[in-house]
Order: structure tokens, then C-alpha cells, then sequence
């Protein structure tokens, strides 16, 4: 094991020797140093890819005899060392631009280790599309759960990650919320028989492979963002929802409403029913969680779904959230909110909110909640 374990450090260590060099010295030709050039971006990526050309790179950085040219350049480790931090932090603020989480995440200043720093380049290059994760970064800061934007990067985030086997062996979605899971206040971890746990609780990834074809999220699987299951029975449509989920559960509750499928409120149970199982947006809104309780079959496929109607966007300053459960035999909606409340009764403490709501959803705020908004907000 040893011989093996040494071999491979050498085989990484000519490796990383023969990788084009970032030029990280010049001459003006008047024997004085300049600026270092640019290192190929490129080449940070490369290196990052194998953790045996990390270390091989730093021990080569760490070991290395200076040249002459080095020498008169006054290069020494400490200036070699510098300039590759500086490159590789440059290299990572790229590529959260590119992935266009740059609002929402950056790099601390207190993350200075080499060795982390081209973990980080690697998990971030390998992390896939994070459409979908800003609005639910930005619900999470109303809530309380982030404490400011952007999130800071730090070393106990890249350690967070865990090795990297367990990294490349998760979709895309549970990648990247693997980097981020400490900020949002929700845990994510493989146990030691390989379960994933979210929050602590066991979660099952469902593949279209395990999902019936009558499933009502088989045709909408996205391997990239699964379906998943957690140990109470709940069935979500990807991994995103059963975030989003989790997250919305602070708040003031503004208004509720109880319909049942018959008399003059069939029509509004029908419309809850319609809002509950329509593919997204809703409303035009895109924030959305939907799952499906499986243990409480009897009652005609019991569905959930949150929709933010407010608090996903830069410019907002609180949410408000919408959650429905519908059944066979009823219909029920809650409408909770982050915004301060203000004197009044009910829906009255929380004028923006019900403005907000009643802009969003048009006539189905009267379906939904039937006369509990109608109150004075100007």
C-alpha cells in the first residue's frame, strides 16, 4: 500500500512538472520585476481535478529551488505562493459569475488555504446548473436563516463537502447544496451505509428507474434534480422542493381557509385542487414546492405545495408564502408572511402582505381565502 501510495505521489508530481507553467515572473529589461502575468485559468482547473496534483503542486512550490531569474526578480516562495492564491481566489470569482450565483455567493477573505481553495475550484466546476437556488437563498435570508448576502465561502464550508467520492457520486442538486448547507440552516450528510440525510432525517433519491410510470412526478424527473422521498412518506418533486420545504416554516400566519368539495364551495375546492397539481409557474411564480403524502392514500392522493408569492427577488424585503394541502373530502390554504406586523386585527396587521397577495393571485385570492383579505390597506 505504501509503494502504491508513493507511486502515485510521483506519478502526480511529474505530472504537475509537466503542465504548461504560469508565467509568474517577467522583466521589464531593466532588471527590476513587474506585475505577474495571467496563469492560465485553465490550468488551475487541471490541476484541481486530481488531489494528487494538488499536493504535488504545493510540494513542488514548498521544496522548489530558486533559479537565478527567480533570484534577481526577488521571487521566493512566499511571492510564488502569493500570486497563485491570489490567481486561484480570481479563478473561483470567475466561475461564480459564470454559474450567475455571484449575488449570492462569494469567497471569504479568511479562506487563504491552497489545498482548499483548488478543492473549491474543482467542486465548484463540477457542480452543474444552479438555476433555481437564488430565489430560495433569498426566501432563506427573510427567514432568518442566512445571516447576510452574499454568502462567505470559508474552509469549514469546502470541509463540509466531505471527500470527494461522496461529491461526484450525488446529483447535481445535492452538490451544490453540499456547499451550501450551513448558511441555510439545513444538514446534509451520507451516513455510514451510504444513506443521504437532509436535516437529519433519512432521504431517498428516486431514479425513473424506481418511480412508477403513473407516479404524478415521473414524466417531470430531472436526474439532475430528482425526485426524492423523505422517512415520513412524502414524495417531492425534486430536490429543490424538498429544500424550499423545509425552509418555509417561520413566519406570521395571516390568514386561513377551509373548503370542502360540495355545495357552493365545490367550485373553489376544484380551483385549490387545479393550483395544487398545475406544472409550474403558478401565478407566474416560479418558487415552488410540491410533494405528495403516499401514507395517507385513502383520502384520494393527498397533495402539498408552497408557492412564494413575495421574498425571492433582490428588491423584496420580506416573503409571503402560500401553502395548500388538498385531499378527497377538503381543501385547505394558509397564507404566512416575514413582514413586521403592524396595529390591527387579522389580515390588517400586514397591509403589504395582503397587497402583494391580492396583485399576485387576482381573483383566486378570493377563492383561496375567501373574505379573511378583505381589508383597508391604504
Amino acid at each position: 500500500m505504501a509503494a502504491a501510495a508513493s507511486s502515485s505521489s510521483a506519478a502526480a508530481a511529474a505530472h504537475v512538472a509537466h503542465l504548461p507553467q504560469p508565467q509568474a515572473m517577467s522583466s521589464s529589461g531593466h532588471g527590476r520585476p513587474t506585475s505577474p502575468q495571467e496563469p492560465l485559468p485553465f490550468l488551475i482547473s487541471q490541476v484541481a481535478r486530481s488531489e494528487a496534483n494538488g499536493r504535488a503542486l504545493l510540494a513542488q512550490i514548498a521544496s522548489r529551488s530558486l533559479t537565478q531569474q527567480q533570484r534577481r526578480l526577488h521571487h521566493n516562495k512566499e511571492t510564488i505562493e502569493s500570486t497563485l492564491l491570489q490567481r486561484v481566489k480570481e479563478k473561483i470569482d470567475a466561475q461564480l459569475a459564470a454559474k450567475g450565483i455571484k449575488d449570492i455567493i462569494t469567497l471569504s477573505p479568511d479562506l487563504t488555504s491552497i489545498g482548499r481553495l483548488l478543492r473549491l475550484v474543482y467542486f465548484i466546476d463540477n457542480s452543474g446548473e444552479w438555476a433555481g437556488w437564488e430565489p430560495i437563498v433569498r426566501v432563506a435570508k427573510h427567514q432568518e436563516r442566512v445571516e447576510r448576502l452574499p454568502i462567505e465561502l470559508t474552509g469549514a464550508d469546502v470541509e463540509g463537502v466531505g471527500r470527494r467520492a461522496v461529491f461526484d457520486g450525488r446529483c447535481e442538486a445535492l452538490r451544490q447544496l453540499s456547499l451550501i448547507q450551513r448558511h441555510i440552516n439545513i444538514a446534509l450528510e451520507r451516513d455510514d451505509d451510504g444513506e443521504e440525510r437532509l436535516g437529519g432525517s433519512p432521504l431517498t433519491i428516486r431514479t425513473l428507474q424506481t418511480l412508477p410510470a403513473g407516479h404524478p412526478f415521473h414524466n417531470g424527473l430531472d436526474p439532475a434534480n430528482p425526485v426524492c422521498e423523505d422517512d415520513g412518506g412524502n414524495d417531492y418533486a425534486s430536490v429543490r422542493d424538498a429544500v424550499l420545504c423545509r425552509m418555509c416554516s417561520g413566519g406570521s400566519e395571516v390568514a386561513d381557509h377551509l373548503v370542502y368539495p360540495h355545495n357552493d364551495a365545490n367550485a373553489r375546492y376544484h380551483r385549490l385542487r387545479q393550483l395544487l397539481t398545475q406544472q409550474p409557474p403558478v401565478w407566474n411564480r416560479h418558487t415552488i414546492s410540491t410533494f405528495r403524502q403516499f401514507a395517507l392514500r385513502g383520502l384520494g392522493g393527498v397533495f402539498f405545495r408552497v408557492i412564494v408569492l413575495h421574498g425571492d427577488q433582490p428588491n423584496h424585503t420580506f416573503t409571503a408564502h402560500i401553502f395548500i394541502y388538498s385531499s378527497s373530502i377538503s381543501a385547505h390554504a394558509f397564507l404566512f408572511t416575514t413582514e413586521r406586523p403592524v396595529m390591527g386585527v387579522g389580515a390588517a396587521r400586514f397591509t403589504q402582505t395582503v397587497r402583494v397577495v391580492r396583485k399576485v393571485m387576482g381573483a383566486d385570492a378570493q377563492v383561496a381565502f375567501g373574505n379573511r383579505l378583505d381589508v383597508a390597506v391604504d
